[in-house]
């Protein structure tokens, strides 16, 4: 499994809207310490894990269950926390950043998500929870 930093957003998106979301999500994570991160992670899904390893070795969360409403929260959180990072720069691409950013609606964003946009929860979860360096 691949470290956090590692993640690409791009594997996780299918529309540009998901992308900046996706970004802002990794974003989040990353700026918390790692354990924090799992349990924002954690908070999110109800991860059944059963010893069934990936190709990359570490276990594969099979049957787990997302809570749609945690699961918008959370991305309203990441919202809110990138557009805060975005503000303390002062150029125009930040400034159209916020203002893109300030249109996502994480239950909106839970209703339309693609599979992809999904399993960027899990890659971060698993990426969180196993993966020590």
């Amino acid at each position: 499994m691949k470290k956090l930093a590692w993640l690409s957003v791009e594997d996780y998106a299918t529309t540009q809207m998901e992308l900046m979301v996706v970004s802002a999500m990794k974003g989040y994570l990353r700026r918390m310490p790692e354990q924090e991160a799992l349990k924002k992670a954690e908070a999110v899904l109800d991860p059944k894990v059963i010893q069934m390893v990936g190709e990359d070795g570490a276990p594969m969360p099979v049957q787990s269950n997302v809570d749609g409403a945690k699961f918008a929260a959370f991305i309203d959180a990441a919202v809110a926390d990138s557009i805060k990072e975005l503000e303390k720069r002062d150029d125009d691409l930040s400034k159209a950043g916020v203002t893109m950013l300030g249109n996502v609606d994480g239950k909106s964003m839970v209703k339309q998500m693609s599979p992809q946009f999904l399993e960027f929860v899990l890659d971060a979860y698993r990426s969180l929870r196993w993966v020590r360096s």
